[in-house]
C-alpha cells in the first residue's frame, strides 16, 4: 500500500511541476535563478561549469541560454558564445545581464525552436545546453544538432545533477530532486542510443565536485 502511495505522490508532483516549469520559464521566468539556486543548494552554477572542460573551438551555441548565467561564464573564458532559447521571457532577462556588462552587442541572441534552427550547417563546433527541457530527446531537434556542428564538434549536455553531501539541507534537496525524477538515471541509455543513431559518437560522464555528482552527455559528431 506504501510503494503505490509514494508511486502516486511522485506522480502528483512531477505533474505540478511540469506546470511549474512551463511558468518558470515563462511568466515567472524573473525567479529562476533564485529558484534554481534554492533547489540545488547553491550548486547550480557549479552544476552548468562541469560542462565547460568537454567543449571544442571558440565559437559555439547554448542552446536553451535561460537567464544567460552560462554565456556570462563562457564570455569570460574567451568563448564567443550565441545563445538561442524559445523564451521571450529569458531572452529578456539575459539581454539586461549582457547589457549590464557591456556584452549586448557582441554576444547574440536568437529566439526559436531547436526544431528548426536558423544557422547555416556546419557554424558551429560546440552545442552546449544545461538542463535542458525534453527537446533533447526530440528526433527532429537531434537532427538539427547534426546539421549545424562541424564534423568532429560535440554536443555537450548536463541533464541531472545528483546531490551526496550528507548535510541536512542537501539530504532535502536530493530527496526532493529524487522524488520528482530530476535525478533519475533511467533514461541514459535511451538518450545516447538515439543520439548514437542520428550519427553521434555517445558517452555519458560524472564529474565528482565536493557535495554533488554531475552527469555529463557529451556527443561527438563523427568527423567526415
Amino acid at each position: 500500500m506504501i510503494v503505490p502511495m509514494l508511486r502516486l505522490f511522485g506522480l502528483i508532483v512531477r505533474l505540478i511541476l511540469r506546470l511549474a516549469f512551463r511558468l518558470l520559464y515563462n511568466e515567472m521566468a524573473w525567479t529562476y535563478d533564485l529558484v534554481s539556486w534554492g533547489v540545488s543548494v547553491g550548486q547550480w552554477r557549479s552544476w552548468q561549469r562541469a560542462a565547460l572542460p568537454y567543449l571544442r573551438g571558440r565559437s559555439l551555441l547554448e542552446v536553451a541560454h535561460g537567464t544567460g548565467n552560462s554565456l556570462l561564464d563562457l564570455t569570460a573564458l574567451g568563448f564567443e558564445p550565441v545563445g538561442f532559447d524559445l523564451s521571450k521571457a529569458m531572452g529578456g532577462i539575459a539581454r539586461r545581464k549582457l547589457l549590464a556588462r557591456g556584452l549586448d552587442e557582441i554576444l547574440p541572441l536568437v529566439r526559436g525552436r531547436v526544431q528548426a534552427l536558423p544557422f547555416a550547417s556546419q557554424s558551429f563546433p560546440s552545442l552546449l545546453s544545461t538542463f535542458p527541457a525534453e527537446f533533447i530527446m526530440d528526433p527532429a531537434a537531434i537532427a538539427e544538432f547534426q546539421r549545424v556542428l562541424q564534423p568532429g564538434g560535440v554536443f555537450v549536455c548536463v541533464p541531472v545533477a545528483l546531490i551526496t553531501s550528507p548535510a541536512l539541507l542537501d539530504r532535502l534537496a536530493h530527496w526532493l530532486f529524487k522524488i520528482t525524477g530530476q535525478s533519475s538515471e533511467t533514461w541514459f541509455a535511451p538518450v545516447t542510443e538515439r543520439y548514437d543513431a542520428a550519427g553521434f559518437a555517445t558517452r555519458v560522464e560524472q564529474v565528482q565536485l565536493p557535495r554533488s555528482v554531475v552527469t555529463v552527455i557529451v556527443a561527438e559528431k563523427k568527423p567526415l
